[in-house]
């Protein structure tokens, strides 16, 4: 499990680092450099929200179903309060620093999903 994270973390990574690359450079064109904060913060929150939905996962796999239950559906709570107040902060600052933290979460967390469903799918054919 841990060579599957560490390598999906690698390629999200390289991934990510091209976007922000290519969105550094149209938010300069048009001025907005101050939206890459925005974005940075929308990565975080997205490899936190990631990275405990995954760890959770792999400790669940020792419980009992009940258990296993119950460790998730904290961990959904704790981390939609995670961005109940990232958010709510983030519109708090402007709509436009908002939809760059969205941005940012999006892009983050539909990444992970992808990169771990091709993994997974990848070793069943």
């Amino acid at each position: 499990m841990r060579e599957v994270i560490l390598t999906n973390i690698i390629k999200m990574l390289k991934i990510l680092g091209v976007l922000t690359a290519m969105v550094a450079v149209s938010l300069s064109v048009y001025q907005q450099m101050v939206l890459l904060c925005g974005l940075a913060a929308g990565y975080l929150m997205g490899f936190v929200w990631y990275g405990v939905m995954l760890g959770r996962l792999w400790r669940s796999s020792d419980m009992t179903v009940a258990q296993a239950k119950s460790t998730m559906a904290m961990g959904l709570i704790l981390r939609l309060v995670l961005l109940l107040a990232v958010f709510g902060t983030a519109i708090q600052i402007s709509v436009e620093q908002f939809a760059a933290v969205v941005a940012g979460f999006a892009i983050v967390y539909v990444l992970g999903m992808v990169l771990l469903i091709q993994n997974n799918y990848s070793r069943y054919l």
